[in-house]
């Protein structure tokens, strides 16, 4: 059994925020995981050694220092954190950083750390809005953030990772334009991509799957202290998870047994509709279902179900809760909207930059009477965007 697949089947909340809070809680030394300071130390060599220089104080016998309590440093690690990258009379914008790592030196300041780590997650393209600014914004707040906490000269080194998918290439182009945005602003920050991992990678490439299974094998052969059960099977779970995409049984299942039928899972014919739709221009909704039918029936010579072509991609259709979207922040399934939501029978493509206004977005939520969650596409896309 998978937890991790377990809970996000269904009416199941696994999403990104609960990632971030599981890797978090690994990260952190001071947790009762049994790991200690192991898996900080891995997480951190890959951009410590890329900077070797910055991080003098930190290497030692080529991989980051003893980080645990009798070490010089104390690490605290904190997810969810909130800084604000502009802020006056008039215009006050904000940014929530997955995780920050800080490093203490405590023979030191304990108001700043030495070293901080701000680590931005993605675990899929569906959340990179282009052209947002999201890295570079969540640097500034960060340096702004410690600027504002002391009145000491010295600030902390601000590093920032960045966890994606390896074959996101959104990401990799978010990335790649973060770099000389930073230049052009004289910032010296370390940055590194580091990927979740998974899959097959063009490049030898540094991947979470191999911190974690590392520290795994090396717990086997007794290089480190033994880890609690309960974490090991926790973190083959996890390292099965991301295997998956990040995807629960019955998502699995089901998109197995479409690629099985159709060729490919029914939900990438539509997105790949999407990529050929023109923006504010209406569309029949029954277009896309017979251009959808078409490609399936050119591709494995079969009937598209009814069963198969749900409205979850909809994201202003009530009905979308009963497909597991337990979510609004599935984002690979919101695609189009209805201009007017009493005719289901137009559509309009969905600008994930720039959404309409007054259009509502729907999803489960047990919380609510009727378990249906709902805001303004406005309300969702712009705090996706502080």
């Amino acid at each position: 059994m998978n937890i991790f697949k377990v809970l996000s089947s269904n009416d199941g909340s696994i999403n990104e925020p609960n990632v971030t809070s599981f890797l978090a809680y690994l990260l952190d030394p001071n947790e009762n995981h049994g790991l200690g300071s192991r898996f900080v130390e891995s997480f951190l060599t890959p951009i410590v050694l890329a900077n070797n220089e910055r991080y003098k104080d930190l290497i030692y016998n080529n991989r980051v220092r003893d980080l645990s309590r009798n070490s010089k440093y104390e690490v605290r690690v904190q997810a969810e954190v909130k800084v604000i990258r502009i802020e006056s009379e008039v215009v006050k914008k904000t940014r929530d950083i997955d995780i920050v790592i800080e490093l203490f030196d405590q023979n030191f300041s304990d108001i700043v750390p030495k070293y901080s780590f701000c680590v931005e997650n993605k675990i899929n393209d569906g959340a990179i809005q282009k052209g947002d600014n999201q890295l570079f914004d969540e640097i500034i707040g960060l340096v702004n953030y410690y600027k504002g906490s002391s009145l000491e000269k010295e600030q902390p080194l601000v590093a920032f990772i960045y966890l994606t998918h390896s074959g996101s290439q959104r990401a990799i182009n978010e990335f790649n334009e973060l770099l000389p945005t930073l230049e052009i602003e004289g910032l010296s920050v370390p940055c590194y991509h580091l990927f979740w991992g998974g899959e097959e990678l063009e490049r030898l490439e540094i991947t979470l799957v191999d911190l974690l299974s590392r520290i795994l094998k090396e717990e086997t052969v007794g290089k480190i202290e033994p880890i609690y059960d309960y974490t090991k099977h926790t973190i083959k779970s996890f390292i099965s998870f991301i295997y998956s995409g990040f995807k629960s049984y019955k998502e699995e299942k089901n998109l197995l047994v479409e690629k099985s039928d159709y060729g490919k899972p029914v939900i990438q014919y539509i997105k790949d509709f999407y990529d050929i739709s023109s923006l504010e221009q209406d569309i029949a909704h029954d277009d896309l279902r017979n251009w959808v039918s078409n490609k399936v029936k050119e591709a494995s010579g079969k009937t598209l179900k009814n069963a198969n072509f749900d409205r979850s991609y909809i994201v202003n259709d009530r009905n979308r809760k009963h497909y597991g979207m337990n979510s609004p922040r599935k984002e690979e399934k919101n695609l189009f909207y209805y201009p007017d939501e009493n005719n289901r029978k137009v559509i309009r493509k969905l600008d994930h930059t720039n959404p309409p206004k007054n259009v509502m977005i729907y999803w489960k939520d047990n919380n609510n009477p009727d378990s249906t969650g709902c805001a303004l596409l406005t309300e969702i896309f712009v705090e996706a965007v502080k």
